[in-house]
């Protein structure tokens, strides 16, 4: 971890952690990356982070930014336990104006989560439910 660029959580009781961009020019300086309309960018966060075994990383979008229609393109982003590479933040801009991230500017926030590594099995037939087959909107308004 880049010591600045280590996350932080805006609060004690905030849930998730958020992420700067990294963005340094061949020179070693600060520099931006401009983000243009209906197009993703990678940003980089110089960050390389391993969650507690059982358990992964979500990337997601910022609220603030997704005011502005800047979001994690595969929002939630899954970063795996074994994956040791730094972590980059795919950015999707759905505006209609450039958007320029900035050094150290915050792009994103982590939740890290424990999850289930189930054995999956094929199976012919599923056993029948209440539900059924029943999709978007089968509870009714």
């Amino acid at each position: 971890v880049v010591s600045e660029a280590a996350p932080v959580r805006a609060y004690n009781e905030s849930a998730a952690y958020d992420l700067s961009a990294y963005l340094l020019n061949d020179a070693g300086r600060p520099t931006d990356a401009t983000l243009a309309p209906a197009n993703t960018r990678l940003i980089p966060t110089g960050l390389a982070l391993r969650p507690p075994p059982g358990h992964c990383i979500l990337v997601c979008s910022r609220s603030g930014y997704a005011m502005n229609s800047i979001f994690v393109a595969n929002a939630p982003g899954v970063v795996d336990p074994d994956y040791t590479g730094e972590i980059k933040v795919l950015l999707f801009n759905g505006g209609w104006q450039p958007y320029y991230v900035k050094h150290q500017e915050r792009i994103a926030q982590i939740l890290i989560v424990p999850f289930c590594a189930a054995s999956l099995q094929e199976i012919s037939v599923l056993p029948s439910t209440e539900r059924g087959e029943k999709g978007f909107g089968s509870s009714g308004r």
